[in-house]
Order: C-alpha cells, then structure tokens, then sequence
C-alpha cells in the first residue's frame, strides 16, 4: 500500500521534454538523489524521495547498485504480469548448513 504524505502538489515546471534516454532535468526540485517513482494508470508519474537513513543496513546495497536494483524491479514487474515459473519445493534445503 502506498501513502502519499502530503496531497498539495505545485507545478514546479509547466513543460519538461525528456531527452532521447527518457531522462528529465528537474534541477532544484529533485536535489534529493533516490526517489521511487510510482504511476497510474493515467500516466502521471510521482517521484517519491527515499531516505536513504531509513533504509536498513544490509538492504542499501540494492539501492546503490543500479543494475541490481533494475532486475530485482524488472522481476517485479514480471511477477505482476503473471510471467512466472514454479520450480518446486525448496523445503528439502531448510537445514542445510551455509559456510561464509
């Protein structure tokens, strides 16, 4: 479930084009360094800033390893698609002992 904070919203440029990459240049207003961005189904797009601080320790590597964190979404999106392959039970490996 998402939670949008604080519903007033101010334009903050009235026309962007993206270049030929899809990027945007937002200046000031985006100063912050990780969103998550979230659409709808009418196509509007929210830049939701993360804090980094609030993100625990040993789940922050994702955050800063773009294309670990492109397939970790893109897997996402598959899953939301319906796009997945059952490989079983994995129960047999519950007690295996891991070596570091």
């Amino acid at each position: 479930m998402m939670i949008i904070s604080n519903q007033n919203f101010y334009v903050i440029k009235e026309a962007i084009l993206t270049n030929e990459q899809g990027n945007l240049t937002l200046g000031e207003a985006a100063k912050v360094k990780v969103y998550r961005v979230l659409a709808n189904d009418a196509g509007q797009i929210l830049l939701d800033p993360v804090d980094m601080e609030k993100i625990p320790e040993n789940q922050r590597w994702l955050w800063q390893n773009p294309e670990a964190l492109a397939m970790v979404l893109r897997g996402l999106e598959e899953a939301g698609r319906g796009e997945v392959h059952d490989l079983g039970s994995f129960a047999q490996y519950a007690d295996l002992e891991i070596d570091d």
